[in-house]
């Protein structure tokens, strides 16, 4: 019995100890626990809860594991186990802590390495790796454009979404074999390279997690080496403009080359319209090749900041492998 009072007495004894550390106290425990207090943790899961990554996709994940490894975070962490269960939708979970910052995604931050179906050589891009490791187009253009001339395409795939280090690398897009594509290797050789624009440090001290470029931290990023640009924007040397032309006048030339008035996405696939809303199912092999190159340098959304010369590049190829004519 006396144990028995003992054992009480101590419960009690620990239960007070415990009880009797001030919030401020665990806050600071920690801090030097994790590095980041309460307060900042939860500034950045308010900036995580703005941005795209925290949606769950039902309907994409439950495609398989070839999309839940990107589109679920649960599967991205663990797709290398992950591959041999079923999808569990009640399960599913936006792209969040767990997704980067365990698994799978912990081992492209330690890294800093990637396997991109388009290098033969893992993507060295520091942090920025867990980003590239989806963010990529999903696609080898070079077997597509193989197909595509030998007439053995069974559709017209494209760049999927969220391509930026297809371009960001300089080696993403589908290329003409023997031209040379000029690559902004100030900007494809950037330390941590998608995290160092995307990711800059806040005032606070963290990383910022919106995972947008913002003029804000214009001078931590752009800035740091466009030092003589006296103005705060994206569209330096009127670039984005120079790329927006370039891409108006190559879909234009590739509509005229198909007969299309519109060309529509899903399901991996280019479709393609004519004006009584009928599928054109003949497209020929120079305008499928300027068409994958129009999506990237587009839906990349930097237009062209992420790789300036072979964004250009890619387009004035593109146009005069279809026209034969200077872009």
């Amino acid at each position: 019995m006396k144990k028995y009072i003992a054992l009480i007495m101590f419960l009690l004894s620990l239960l007070f100890l415990i009880t009797g550390c001030s919030e401020k106290e665990i806050s600071n425990n920690e801090q030097e626990e994790d590095g980041l207090s309460l307060d900042l943790i939860e500034a950045i899961s308010e900036e995580w809860k703005s941005s795209g990554h925290q949606y769950a996709v039902t309907v994409t994940a439950g495609r398989g594991i070839n999309c839940a490894r990107c589109h679920d975070g649960v599967g991205y962490a663990e797709q290398l186990a992950y591959a041999d269960v079923d999808f569990l939708p009640e399960h599913q979970a936006g792209i969040d802590c767990q997704a980067c910052h365990t698994g799978f995604g912990k081992e492209r931050i330690d890294t800093g390495l990637a396997e991109l179906p388009f290098m033969s050589e893992p993507f060295q891009g520091g942090s920025g790796a867990v980003c590239a490791s989806c963010h990529n187009g999903n696609n080898n253009p070079d077997t597509l454009f193989a197909q595509s001339e030998a007439g053995e395409l069974t559709r017209y795939s494209y760049p999927h979404y969220g391509m930026n280090s297809a371009l960001l690398t300089g080696q993403g897009g589908m290329e003409i074999p023997g031209e040379e594509y000029l690559v902004s290797i100030a900007h494809s050789t950037i330390e941590d390279s998608c995290v160092t624009c995307h990711m800059p440090v806040t005032e606070e001290g963290y990383k910022s997690h919106t995972f947008k470029a913002d003029l804000k931290y214009f001078d931590q990023t752009c800035g740091s080496c466009h030092v003589d640009q006296t103005e705060k924007t994206f569209n330096i040397g009127g670039l984005q403009d120079e790329i927006k032309e370039k891409l108006n006048k190559l879909e234009k030339a590739i509509l005229d080359a198909t007969g299309a008035v519109k060309i529509e996405t899903g399901g991996g696939a280019f479709t393609y319209y004519d004006a009584q809303g009928n599928v054109i199912t003949d497209i020929p092999h120079e305008a499928y090749v300027a068409t994958y190159n129009w999506r990237l340098v587009a839906e990349d959304g930097s237009f062209g900041v992420h790789n300036p010369l072979y964004a250009k590049s890619l387009l004035e190829k593109s146009y005069n492998y279809l026209t034969g004519e200077d872009l």
